[in-house]
């Protein structure tokens, strides 16, 4: 065999021969597939859309009647209506009061939103058309005025188990058991309320029931009771849909601000955010000590000369004006006085330093005033009125020109 025979390479064929011939030395890698992750957007986008869809066909909110969230009541609602009771959603009170004049049946979701023309409209309704009024938790308030003697008697934010006593009668709605557990987005606690005479409760817990039924009235002390989340629990169900089925027809009441005699209108401080009300004080407090440091003398006042020329005539009707504002009389007899004696002193040679006594007997000799009306005159006579300054000044420009 030959130097040459030893040097070549050995053949190669088949998939190995290609493999070993291309650039790399393996299989050229497939490009990404990026299919599989348009296709997990394209889902989460088509998800959005129809949650963002769905939300938008009901109202969303405690007790909405067409809510399935936990906290709405869309479940005992569509109960209700299976058992043949209609259920109309009202927003507005003269709704509510048209629906108790026929003789039905009004949930009010939240009684102590009402305000006092709403009650009374509700309660004479009542009265007239002879309806059952249902109330969620209501407020002293509130259930004194459509129930006398009812008011609440205490609360509790546990969960807590209530069995239906022996006498509780037609107010048990045929439940035995109740699972009281308040939900947050409704109400952070259930309510017990006392039972007067003539009325009747039942499922008690101290000094007080959680259901109370007095006069057509039924007050349920927890609003709970009715929302998705709850309307499962042991016995909730029949005492929910025994006290709202009604042949002639359920309004399922919601006050809201867009009734025209509602209050709930949001007011200023109802639009100031939360934060707002820290920041406030906060900057209150750095402004006070601001004041408080700023206004703090360091030192005593200095006196700086003017800085621009102000004529004398001008500073001097300026300052008379200032002193006719402020009914200085005394202060312009005093200035006046002070001005004429400086003149008088210097006509007359002698030293403004010197008494006023020197300066009448100076000018005793030179006028016919005598002594005492010239101490009258320079003296520290107090002015009545403005009569009196205007004479007094007349009197000092008369002796001025005598003496000179």
């Amino acid at each position: 065999m030959s130097a040459g025979g030893l040097l070549a390479p050995a053949p190669t064929s088949g998939p190995a021969a290609g493999a070993a011939g291309s650039p790399q030395g393996g299989a050229e890698q497939p490009p990404p597939r990026n299919g599989l992750l348009v296709a997990v957007l394209v889902l989460a986008l088509l998800a959005t859309v129809m949650v963002s869809v769905l939300r938008g066909s009901y109202r969303d909110g405690p007790l909405e009647p067409d809510a399935p969230s936990p906290q709405g009541s869309l479940a005992a609602v569509r109960v209700l209506e299976d058992l043949g009771t209609e259920v109309t959603p009202q927003r507005r009170t003269a709704d509510a009061a048209e629906t108790l004049r026929a003789g039905g049946t009004v949930l009010v979701t939240a009684p102590n939103l009402l305000g006092a023309a709403q009650v009374d409209l509700l309660r004479t309704a009542r009265e007239e058309g002879g309806g059952r009024l249902v109330l969620l938790q209501p407020d002293f308030v509130t259930a004194t005025a459509f129930a006398p003697g009812v008011r609440p008697a205490g609360t509790t934010d546990e969960p807590t188990l209530l069995q239906a006593g022996a006498g509780c009668g037609p107010a048990a709605f045929g439940a035995r058991s109740l699972q009281l557990r308040p939900v947050a987005e409704v109400s952070g606690h259930d309510t017990y309320y006392t039972v007067p005479d003539g009325a009747a409760g039942c499922f008690d817990h101290g000094d007080g029931s959680a259901v109370v039924v007095a006069d057509g009235v039924v007050v349920l002390g927890s609003a709970s009771l009715l929302t998705n989340d709850r309307i499962g629990t042991l016995d909730a169900p029949a005492l929910a849909l025994n006290s709202l089925a009604d042949p002639q027809g359920l309004g399922w009441y919601i006050p809201s601000a867009g009734d025209p005699m509602s209050s709930l209108g949001p007011t200023l401080l109802d639009r100031i955010p939360g934060w707002a009300a820290p920041l406030a004080l906060w900057l209150l407090v750095v402004t006070a000590l601001v004041l408080l440091a700023a206004s703090r003398r360091h030192g005593p006042v200095v006196v700086e000369p003017l800085p621009v020329s102000v004529r004398a005539h001008e500073l001097t009707i300026g300052r008379g004006r200032l002193m006719h504002r402020a009914h200085a009389r005394d202060s312009a007899a005093r200035a006046l006085r002070s001005a004429a004696s400086t003149r008088l002193a210097h006509r007359l040679g002698i030293r403004r330093e010197t008494r006023r006594d020197a300066l009448v007997d100076a000018l005793a000799p030179h006028t016919e005033l005598d002594a005492a009306q010239l101490h009258r005159l320079l003296g520290p006579t107090p002015v009545a009125d403005d009569r009196e300054l205007v004479r007094l000044a007349h009197d000092l420009d008369r002796l001025e020109k005598e003496i000179s």
